[in-house]
């Protein structure tokens, strides 16, 4: 039986539990530093989301994880979400700034929370993935925004192995925007900013027998599949004619890439991953894989009604069906200036801010398979599944590594590494040029892609994974331990026992909420 399509049984069979957790959702707020909002969002426009913000670039909140119905387009998911919000609540922070976040857990499974992008220890409170958060407990997280943090759009769920894909599917994430990319992009100083997090869930009936999923109308018009923005399916959105915008995109859907398009509008990326672009990246069509980040500017054209167009998606029925659908409308009114429609120029060029690989000393050269037994929803890299009490790679401090990632399927993966971005060097043989890093990439079906990984930063000492972001392969075994270690000082990699738990640690510890 297809796992989402188990959530209504489910979920009546925690009913009981409710009243609790509506008490504890009137704690949700509990922040020591003054939550700040963005100017509300104009009559029409894309959903506004939750924002928290603290003075200096510290933030300080409270994540409940609890129990939710979310309807969207007409469609009910048994949810699970942090702070009753389905699209998430937005964190903002400073390089160098610290996330203090009280972790509470009120759902029927264990929980915890990793900072996907980040640069900070993986050890102690940080991003931490080996912690576990069970039903009922709460945990304090400290985690340190280093310095070097690069500024953008990053994303928090939680990381619990073999559960990923359910709990991601049924909300557990939300959006990071650490400040200052207008910094490394002086020309995005004053223009307007929407941020759009992107979710999935499947509200397929199971393989066997009918279910009433199956004779619901509104899950027959999506063909199972509901896509949001914001948590809603659809919105409309006012623009000038001419006028350019930044808008930050996230994809935290679990398994999805998204196809993005506007007919007649101009998209420049200006960051991937979180990672300002050695240049701006003129494109017509936004290919966003789960777990990755766009931040763009869109230009308007003249005025008129543009939709905003997710493809490779059926939509509609019979005669009426479609293989895209809209999840906004942009109404573009008014007149542009003459220069607003006169072509793009070449882009201005942006320092990268980190070396190119392609000129280091490269200490070690791996090769990962990703594959999938034969006949089996098994996946695994190098032959093997994931096992917790296991390192598959040790790195010592400040070495640069070649790694060689293939594909021996015929299935899509997407490659993902804690706590470091990476520099791709070619894909299927094509040198890639250095301008941008990534964390997350696509590997082509029974091909290759070739990366370096600089293991500098002595913030990223301990243990820490790489997987697929296809979160359905990472649950089913496509996952491995690195350690990173310094020769120097062993004792610093020291890490508490692996998943499922860290018991020296009290999950009920209080913690100092002020910053």
């Amino acid at each position: 039986m297809n796992r989402f399509a188990r959530f209504a049984t489910r979920h009546a069979q925690r009913r009981a539990s409710i009243g609790l957790v509506l008490a504890v959702l009137g704690l949700t707020a509990v922040m020591a530093a003054p939550a700040r909002a963005e100017p509300g969002p104009a009559p029409r426009d894309f959903r506004a989301l939750p924002e928290v913000a603290g003075r200096s670039g510290d933030v300080s909140a409270t994540l409940v994880a609890a129990p939710k119905d979310v309807v969207v387009d007409g469609v009910t998911l048994h949810g699970y979400v942090f702070n009753g919000e389905y699209g998430g609540t937005v964190l903002r922070v400073r390089p160098g700034g610290r996330l203090k976040i009280r972790l509470v857990n009120s759902i029927d499974q264990p929980i915890n929370l990793h900072f996907h992008g980040s640069h900070g220890s993986p050890l102690g409170r940080g991003d931490n993935v080996h912690i576990v958060v069970r039903p009922g407990e709460r945990f304090d997280y400290v985690m340190d925004v280093p310095r070097s943090q690069p500024p953008g759009l990053y994303w928090y769920h939680t990381h619990i192995h073999g559960n990923v894909e359910e709990l991601v599917s049924r909300g557990l994430s939300g959006p990071i925007i650490v400040e200052g990319l207008e910094d490394r992009a002086p020309e995005l100083r004053g223009l307007k900013q929407r941020l759009l997090v992107l979710k999935t869930f499947s509200a397929a009936p199971p393989a066997t027998g009918a279910d009433t999923a199956d004779s619901d109308p509104a899950v027959r018009r999506v063909h199972g599949v509901v896509q949001s923005v914001n948590g809603a399916a659809h919105a409309d959105v006012d623009m000038a004619a001419g006028a350019k915008e930044l808008w930050r995109i996230s994809n935290e859907s679990a398994n999805d890439y998204y196809h993005l398009s506007i007919k007649g509008f101009r998209f420049r990326i200006v960051a991937l991953d979180g990672v300002a672009t050695a240049r701006d990246l003129p494109v017509d069509k936004l290919d966003i894989g789960p777990g990755m980040r766009m931040e763009l500017v869109v230009e308007a054209p003249g005025a008129g009604d543009y939709p905003l167009l997710s493809g490779a998606t059926l939509t509609g029925l019979g005669h009426g069906m479609s293989t895209s659908r809209e999840l906004a409308m942009v109404h573009v009114t008014g007149q542009a200036p003459a220069a607003a429609v006169a072509e793009m120029g070449p882009a201005p060029a942006r320092p990268m801010g980190a070396p190119d690989l392609r000129q280091a000393t490269i200490s070690a050269t791996r090769t990962l398979s990703f594959a999938q037994r034969p006949g089996e929803e098994v996946y695994t890299i190098n032959g093997l599944t994931f096992d917790h009490n296991r390192v598959d790679v040790r790195v010592p401090l400040g070495a640069v590594e070649e790694w060689v990632i293939r594909n021996d399927s015929d299935d899509m993966h997407a490659f993902h590494i804690h706590q470091v971005h990476f520099q791709v060097v070619s894909i299927n043989g094509e040198p890639q040029p250095f301008d941008r890093l990534l964390d997350v990439v696509r590997i082509p079906e029974r091909g290759a892609v070739v990366i370096r990984i600089a293991f500098t930063d002595p913030q990223i000492v301990g243990r820490f994974m790489f997987h697929c972001h296809v979160l359905k392969h990472e649950d089913k075994g496509m996952m491995q331990m690195i350690e990173v270690y310094d020769p120097k000082r062993p004792e610093r990699s020291a890490q508490p026992p692996p998943m499922p738990g860290m018991d020296h640690m009290s999950m009920h510890e209080g913690m100092d909420m002020k910053p």
